[in-house]
């Protein structure tokens, strides 16, 4: 995702200059945790964050006179794992999207028969 868009008010600090500012104050493992047990519904058991990572090598540096051997690092997915024991960073999706019990319809009752 590129920063070179200027849309909105939140880049202009970046159109005159600035670096980008954040939104908000950056999720914690265990706060994406939460939010990805909650938008796939998940009620129970433990679940820790996955991470997808793209490794590429190649000549890198400031300039094609100073390049060097190195390593390009791209983070290409996020999720969730279930994981038999809670570690440090899981959630328990039972603490943080409790399942609710929706009200039971009562039958029909049936006339009495004449």
């Amino acid at each position: 995702m590129s920063t070179d868009t200027k849309t909105g008010a939140a880049n202009s600090a970046a159109s005159v200059g600035g670096l980008p500012t954040p939104v908000e104050p950056a999720l914690s493992l265990q706060e994406l945790s939460t939010l990805l047990v909650r938008h796939y519904n998940l009620h129970e058991g433990f679940y820790d964050l996955m991470t997808q990572f793209h490794i590429g090598t190649g000549a890198v540096g400031p300039s094609p006179e100073e390049l060097s051997p190195g390593l390009m690092i791209g983070l290409t997915r996020i999720g969730l794992v279930k994981v038999p024991i809670a570690g440090p960073n899981s959630v328990d999706a039972s603490q943080v999207n409790p399942a609710t019990t929706a009200p039971r319809k009562r039958a029909a009752r049936k006339p009495p028969s004449t």
